[in-house]
């Protein structure tokens, strides 16, 4: 029988280390289960800001049979950014979105 990690919950502004780490293991779980994410996530991922100089945040088109593009790189990170921007309330969503880094 497969494991469920548990809900995904919202962080708070008082949280422990112990918490922290807890939160951020259990969005790692939930996220790595879908390919899309999963690659940001693992391989020791880097990505730039994204400026209007660098919209594509240094992602360059793939080349062979699941080739992906340099745009598709960066919608599939935004949303995974979003999604991490959803359980933490007290930090702006543009912070987390466009600003961070990997």
């Amino acid at each position: 029988m497969a494991t469920r990690a548990p809900k995904q919950w919202q962080l708070s502004k008082n949280e422990t280390i112990t918490s922290i780490e807890a939160w951020k293991q259990n969005l790692a779980y939930t996220l790595l289960l879908d390919a899309n994410f999963a690659r940001y996530l693992i391989d020791d991922p880097t990505w730039e800001r994204k400026t209007t100089a660098r919209p594509l945040r240094g992602f360059t088109n793939d080349a062979g049979e699941n080739r992906r593009t340099a745009a598709q790189k960066v919608a599939q990170l935004e949303v995974m950014l979003g999604q991490i921007a959803n359980y933490c309330p007290f930090i702006a969503r543009n912070t987390i979105v466009k600003n961070l880094l990997e």
